[in-house]
């Protein structure tokens, strides 16, 4: 049975060597924690089998010997849909070591009206998802197991502090309409 903890180690260890400087390059990031998250499945599921959250999420910061480099594991329960919120103006990258998740994107108005729904991500173990600092970019999470919790790394940079959470209007809570699929030309034979 792998080691949970050789598991989050090599992941912390990958974030701060690509996080040097002050803009990492997010596609490399990305794409080597996703390796390393193929690379240790077991030692991940060990991880999210001890997990126990039913609440809300739990939040563990790793340790990374700089105020401008977080990384948070985050143990998101059975269904789980975080608020409508931001990360200010950090960069950050989220990917799911273990289960789901559902990124729900919405963009703010320029006239400060209701967000407006802009897209939908799924990704799984290994799959990231990042933003630069200067996107002012409104998400929620969800887990999308009705039978366990997820598990994902969520890594910030440059301006500390907590997520922004969006005081959401009655419409802001509705979820977002379920996607259709539409073909938009000939498939090629």
């Amino acid at each position: 049975m792998a080691n949970h903890r050789q598991s989050l180690k090599a992941l912390r260890h990958i974030a701060l060597a690509h996080c040097r400087g002050e803009h990492p390059d997010l596609a490399t990031l990305a794409r080597e924690l996703g390796s390393a998250v193929r690379c240790h499945p077991d030692g991940l599921d060990a991880l999210a089998a001890r997990v126990r959250t039913t609440h809300g999420p739990r939040i563990r910061p790793l340790r990374t010997g700089t105020a401008q480099l977080q990384l948070w594991l985050i143990a998101w329960p059975v269904n789980h849909t975080s608020v409508l919120h931001d990360h200010g103006a950090r960069w950050g990258l989220e990917i799911p070591l273990h289960g789901a998740l559902e990124i729900e994107a919405w963009r703010r108005q320029a006239d400060g009206g209701e967000p407006l729904a802009h897209g939908r991500h799924w990704l799984g173990p290994g799959d990231a998802l990042w933003f630069d600092a200067d996107q002012s970019r409104l998400h929620r999470c969800r887990n999308l197991s009705g039978r366990e919790a997820a598990l994902s790394l969520h890594v910030f940079g440059e301006a500390p502090g907590a997520g922004l959470p969006y005081a959401p209007s009655p419409s802001t809570r509705q979820r977002m309409p379920p996607s259709r699929s539409a073909i938009a030309g000939p498939l090629p034979g």
